[in-house]
Order: C-alpha cells, then sequence, then structure tokens
C-alpha cells in the first residue's frame, strides 16, 4: 500500500513569502488552484481509502480536488496536523529578521500532536488496508516534515530521516509500505514533477491573486 504525504498548494501566504501557520487560514492563489488540479490527476485511477487534510483552508481546498478523483469518499479532518503556529510571527515577512517570536507554538507539542495524529488515526488506518490500496494525508510544511521523520522511526528499516527543505507547494511524499510486515519498502520525496510548467498556465496578471471564491462549498466534502 501507499501513503501519500501532500503539501497544500500554493497560498496567498506562500507568494508574499510570509509566515502562514495556523493562525492565519488563508485561501489558494490562482497559481495555487492550477496546483491543485495538476496534482489531483495523480490519483486518477488509484483505488484511495481515504482522505485526510488539515481544517484550514488552503488544505481542504486542495484535498477537495482529489476529492474530484475518489467520489465515494469523505474527507477527514483532523486539527492534529494543523499548520504550527509561528505567534507574533504571523503574516510577517521570513525574509526579514524579526526577533524572538512571541506566542510561538513550541515544536515539542507540535510533535506530540503529530505522534498522535500517526500512532491513533493513521497507523490504524495503514494495518487495515490492501496491497494495492492508498491513503492521502494533505497538510502543511511543519507538520509533514516531522510525520515524515516519525514514519520513518517507527517502520526503522531505511535509516533515519534527516529534515531537509521542506515539501514544495503542491508536491508530496510517496511512501510504499508491506503493512502486513510492517515495513518501509521505499521512500520517494519531494515529487514535483505534475507541476512542470504549470505557472505559464497562470496569466501574469493573475500570478499572487487570491482564487476566485465562486465554487462549491468546502463543507459539502468535508464530514
Amino acid at each position: 500500500m501507499r501513503i501519500y504525504l501532500v503539501r497544500h498548494a500554493e497560498s496567498t501566504d506562500n507568494y508574499r513569502q510570509v509566515y502562514g501557520g495556523s493562525g492565519r487560514d488563508v485561501d489558494l492563489t490562482e497559481l495555487g488552484m492550477l496546483q491543485a488540479k495538476e496534482l489531483a490527476n495523480v490519483f486518477d485511477g488509484l483505488s484511495v481509502r481515504s482522505v485526510y487534510s488539515s481544517p484550514l483552508l488552503r488544505t481542504c481546498r486542495t484535498a477537495s480536488e482529489i476529492l474530484n478523483r475518489c467520489p465515494s469518499i469523505e474527507l477527514d479532518l483532523s486539527d492534529l496536523i494543523i499548520e504550527k503556529h509561528f505567534g507574533s510571527s504571523e503574516g510577517k515577512s521570513y525574509r526579514i529578521k524579526h526577533g524572538e517570536p512571541v506566542g510561538e507554538e513550541p515544536y515539542n507539542l507540535v510533535a506530540k500532536r503529530v505522534e498522535t495524529f500517526y500512532f491513533e488515526i493513521l497507523k490504524k488506518q495503514i494495518l487495515q488496508m490492501g496491497h494495492t490500496e492508498c491513503v492521502v494525508v494533505v497538510s502543511h510544511g511543519v507538520t509533514l516534515d516531522y510525520m515524515l521523520r516519525v514514519i520513518f522511526k517507527d517502520f526503522n528499516n531505511l535509516g533515519v530521516y534527516i529534515s531537509g527543505r521542506f515539501l514544495s507547494n503542491a508536491a508530496y511524499h510517496l511512501l510504499e509500505i508491506d503493512a502486513p510486515n510492517e515495513q518501509l519498502i521505499s521512500a520517494h520525496l519531494n515529487i514535483d514533477s505534475h507541476l512542470v510548467d504549470v505557472k505559464k498556465k497562470v496569466s501574469k496578471i493573475l500570478i499572487g491573486a487570491k482564487y476566485d471564491t465562486k465554487q462549491t462549498r468546502m463543507d459539502l466534502f468535508c464530514k
């Protein structure tokens, strides 16, 4: 079986290059929506058993495009995989030093909730899945980076994952699992080949623009 760890498509905060954690529920850009649609094509013909998502709009919007390829399932939302809160740095440029942030969520608390999601929800799902099935988790840079570390440590047969750069927007990690033997067979990281030339499909005048919200409500896709 396969696990897809997916980062949400480009948000308005990503475009502006500012800290956008759980304190900022921003939407995708027009480019981000195109990225999400290209990402969804990856799941055509796959046997997707479950799609989990952070409840923030940028992840739900990305996950809803995947669900368009999987009409028989609903979106499972979990606060456990929401992005880290960056405290007083929220909305500020990460290209400029601002001093020590106030009210930032400690990393150990992020780690604790991601571990809870993995061991109490995701791993239980993995062990029940058939050989050809897959599960999708749509989340954020910090949370997915730590989740990948937890999975590597749990299966512990392909070495230790050392955090590198975060997933690109609308990119994914693909992990192949031998569920009966609880073994990690292979790991393909930061796959973004589906996004080649996607930026060329957006009018220059719309680059960085917020996605036009004239579409189906997100709650129709969620439990």
